[in-house]
């Protein structure tokens, strides 16, 4: 099973409920709990190291940071 075959049955099960809920906001709650679980994923892959996370990712290290930050996730 893909990425995207994963998602659009885990989305297509949710997405009358999460309609009624995000008012709105669909698109913001979705990114964001799924970068937030990217994030948490990767950072126990890397055992906390944040350069080696960043790496994987494909983005700044600064920016992982912020993003930790935002979602409240520890190293």
């Amino acid at each position: 099973m893909t990425i995207e075959d994963f998602l659009k049955k885990s989305l297509k099960e949710h997405l009358g409920k999460m309609k009624a809920m995000e008012n709105g906001r669909l698109h913001q709650t979705v990114i964001g709990q799924v970068e937030k679980c990217l994030l948490r994923m990767v950072m126990e892959e890397t055992e906390g190291n944040q350069s080696d996370a960043s790496r994987m990712l494909g983005i700044n290290r600064n920016t992982l940071r912020k993003k930790m930050r935002d979602y409240k996730l520890d190293r």
